[in-house]
């Protein structure tokens, strides 16, 4: 399945006893490893498209929350290397509590609210 190149909308997937691996591709190819969650789709509309998503997917992105924002490197304060351990400790910290008020700031404007990491900062 890893190196299977897929066209948008297709789907593959395979079960081992309670596992089931799920590779789809929309924009870009989504691996998912699911023990709760078949390969069944659901239909969902997205800006007036109808797609095939499978239900593993849909669940992951409803409760992902912002633990995938701390994979973004994009905005980090500290992006020039640093000689002194203590800087890129401080520097470190001070990024992870600006995007965890990122987070909060956002949930707490509610679902409407559109804004970038950035423009927080």
């Amino acid at each position: 399945m890893k190196d299977k190149k897929l066209e948008k909308g297709e789907i593959i997937a395979r079960h081992l006893g309670p596992v089931t691996v799920v590779k789809w591709c929309d924009k870009r190819s989504v691996t998912v490893v699911s023990t709760c969650d078949s390969a069944d789709t659901q239909r969902v509309s997205n800006k007036g498209k109808e797609t095939e998503k499978p239900l593993c997917v849909i669940d992951c992105n409803h409760n992902m929350g912002g633990v995938d924002l701390k994979d973004l490197h994009m905005y980090m304060v500290e992006r020039k290397k640093m000689t002194k351990w203590y800087r890129r400790l401080f520097k470190r910290l001070l990024n992870s509590t600006v995007l965890s008020s990122f987070i909060v700031y956002r949930q707490v404007m509610g679902r409407n609210y559109r804004s970038s990491h950035i423009e927080f900062s």
